[in-house]
């Protein structure tokens, strides 16, 4: 299956972003598959870590380390990591819909700002740009320090295809974060112990992403 990206520019605010990571899927939408994610995100919330023994951890997932020793974050082992620029990782497999995506940029002004800011600016872009937005949960992660939170969202392109987003925010002086876990809708509720394991694992090793 071949993936399309694209990029939405959050405007309105004085500062440059990296752009959600967009894939141009088609599935099959019904009133069962929103009650699904629902589940889903309330699994996410209150689902243990992956329980397993340390070998099998190992063996299941993989830690990507930044080379400058910014950021960190567990993937699944069958994944690919891609690296097309110093400030942009992608991981990815031949055969699934899962994505992972994390951007870190410099912002071009200086006024403060604050990742729960940078969610209200995202929303507000999707609402205007994309069908049938729903924001299906938020929050921060309660093992990371700093300004920063994240949001789940469903929406539709204007041609009708479908997605769901965790979107995650960390805010630096002068620098932001961005990670993106995006599926098909299905794909993503069927993947919410996996999604969990990934989110859960970022961790800023450089607070000011020097």
């Amino acid at each position: 299956m071949t993936h399309h990206t694209s990029r939405i520019t959050i405007s309105g605010l004085s500062v440059s972003l990296r752009q959600l990571d967009l894939r141009r899927l088609k599935v099959d939408w019904h009133s069962r598959t929103l009650g699904l994610l629902l589940l889903c995100f309330a699994a996410i919330s209150c689902l243990p870590v992956f329980a397993a023994s340390p070998a099998k951890q190992d063996k299941a997932y993989k830690t990507y380390v930044d080379p400058q020793r910014r950021f960190s974050f567990e993937y699944p082992a069958t994944m690919s990591v891609k690296s097309p620029n110093p400030n942009e990782v992608r991981v990815l497999h031949p055969q699934a819909s899962f994505r992972i995506a994390v951007f870190v940029e410099e912002r071009s002004g200086k006024t403060p700002l604050s990742a729960d800011q940078l969610l209200e600016a995202l929303t507000k872009k999707l609402q205007e740009e994309k069908k049938d937005v729903s924001v299906l949960q938020h929050g921060k992660l309660p093992k990371l320090a700093g300004s920063q939170a994240y949001l789940v969202a469903s929406f539709k392109e204007p041609n009708g295809m479908e997605f769901v987003q965790l979107v995650q925010y960390y805010v630096a002086p002068d620098r932001i974060l961005q990670m993106t876990l995006s599926d098909r809708p299905q794909g993503f509720a069927n993947l919410a112990s996996v999604i969990k394991r990934v989110h859960s694992s970022l961790r800023i090793l450089a607070p000011a992403l020097r």
